[in-house]
Parts: C-alpha cells; structure tokens; sequence
C-alpha cells in the first residue's frame, strides 16, 4: 500500500491498468480538480461538457481543453460568429454608398448628355 501516495486519486483501481495509466491519470485529475479561472474575467469556470467551459462570473461560454484550462490559454467564445468591428461595418458602408452615389450620377450624367444630344440633333 506504499504506492498509493503515487497513485493518489488513481488508487481506486487498485490493482487494475497498470502504473502508468494511473500516474496520468492522476495527474490529469489533479490538474481537473484545481479552479479553473475564465480567461475573459479570471471568474470561476465550470466545465459542462469536453472542451465546453462556462464562466460562473460573466457568464461566457468558451471552449478550451478537455479537463482542465490553461492559465494564458487563448480561447474563443463558442457562440461567436465572425463579423468585422463595428467601425469596418461603418467603413465599408460608407464607401458602399459613395460608390452607389458615384455610379447613379453617372448614369444621370448619361441620360442628360442624351437628352442634350438629341436637343441638338433636332436644332
């Protein structure tokens, strides 16, 4: 029974998978079982599910590793969606609009250079 201070939390299998599992496995509940912080808010994080994690504090869903967070881990929100900062929105907008200015006037200017030719042809 010397061994189990090794094995800590893995002794429950006794005898069962060999040493080696059970040393990662140790070491892998070890590290599930310290608090996890939430990388946005350094809140307490709970896993719900494999690499599902949500911060008890702001509330974020992320996804990270399985059973535990890394300390400077980057993360991505699990719910984001990929749309560009507000002021590119605005950006792309305006110039949007200028080009449709631009190709309306010119289509204005067309019809006008028609109308004046013709005013001439019938002159």
């Amino acid at each position: 029974m010397a061994r189990t201070r090794l094995l800590k939390s893995a002794a429950r299998f006794g005898v069962r998978y060999g040493q080696s599992v059970k040393r990662r496995i140790a070491e892998i509940e070890a590290k599930q079982r310290k608090k996890q912080l939430c990388p946005f808010c350094r809140g307490k994080a709970k896993r719900l599910s494999k690499g599902i994690w949500q911060c008890k504090k702001c509330e974020k869903k992320f996804a990270g590793h399985s059973y535990y967070l890394e300390p400077a881990a980057k993360v991505l929100p699990v719910t984001t969606t990929l749309t560009k900062p507000t002021n590119q929105l605005k950006q792309s907008k305006a110039k949007k609009s200028k080009a449709k200015d631009l190709k309306e006037g010119s289509a204005k200017n067309k019809e006008e250079k028609t109308k004046e030719k013709k005013l001439k042809e019938e002159k």
